[in-house]
């Protein structure tokens, strides 16, 4: 597949655009190939401005037809493996909901973020309104939906964003070298803990927390990493 390309443990997608139908499946076989490959420790999701900047309300009947309404990202935000998705520019509508079903966002400064659907009369149709108040809180969300765009410095210190930066690009591939460093198994069961235990009562989270901690016990890394702790050397993890 062209638009991915793979660099040691990290994988990266690049979306050339538009943002369509095509596009769609080109993120969802995309996310399939890196779930099924051990060796991928973190996806870093590049895209054209045009990506961001969302679908044409035409575009819809095509998405509807083909099965691809209400949650056509979801391979994304289902992903093992942590994601990282660079946004420059007007991020809008489904740019935006395609954003937010990544783990992460890193964006430059001059970036725009909304949904402005609301306001022009239309509705979201990408999920982006339940993920967005699960990002930021029903009452920013709620804001941003009524009030337009916000610039990158507010949406970094809303947490829509965690990094904004001239080269967005380089800090993204930075991270996703550190989280490449890591245990690979460990870290898929943290991101699970954190994603799944949101949707629990904190109890239910909390015993769903040691159960994945007992699973760890059991791997090969787990025991490697203690290895390498007694002998003052970085672990080497084989994700097994």
């Amino acid at each position: 597949m062209d638009a991915l390309r793979r660099d040691g443990f990290v994988a990266t997608l690049t979306l050339a655009g538009p943002l369509d139908a095509n596009a769609v499946r080109i993120l969802s076989d995309a996310c399939a190939a890196v779930a099924s490959e051990a060796e991928v420790r973190a996806l870093v999701v590049e895209a054209a401005p045009e990506v961001w900047g969302g679908w044409s309300e035409a575009l819809i009947p095509d998405l509807a037809s083909a099965g691809l309404v209400g949650d056509p990202f979801s391979a994304l935000a289902t992903l093992p493996q942590p994601s990282i998705a660079v946004v420059r520019g007007e991020v809008l509508d489904a740019g935006l909901e395609l954003a937010l079903c990544a783990d992460v966002r890193i964006s430059d400064r001059g970036a725009r973020f909304g949904l402005p659907a609301v306001s022009d009369g239309r509705f979201p149709v990408a999920g982006g309104l339940q993920r967005l108040s699960r990002a930021i809180g029903r009452s920013r969300a709620t804001q941003l939906l009524l009030s337009g765009p916000i610039d990158a410095g507010t949406a970094r210190d809303w947490g829509l964003v965690t990094e904004i930066g001239d080269a967005p690009a380089s800090l993204a591939r930075e991270m996703a070298g550190r989280i490449a460093e890591r245990g690979p198994i460990a870290t898929r069961l943290a991101k699970e803990a954190v994603q799944r235990g949101a949707e629990m009562p904190l109890e239910q989270a909390l015993r769903y927390e040691t159960d994945l901690t007992i699973l760890l016990q059991s791997t090969d890394d787990r025991a490697e990493g203690v290895r390498a702790f007694v002998e003052k050397r970085p672990p080497s993890f084989r994700g097994r």
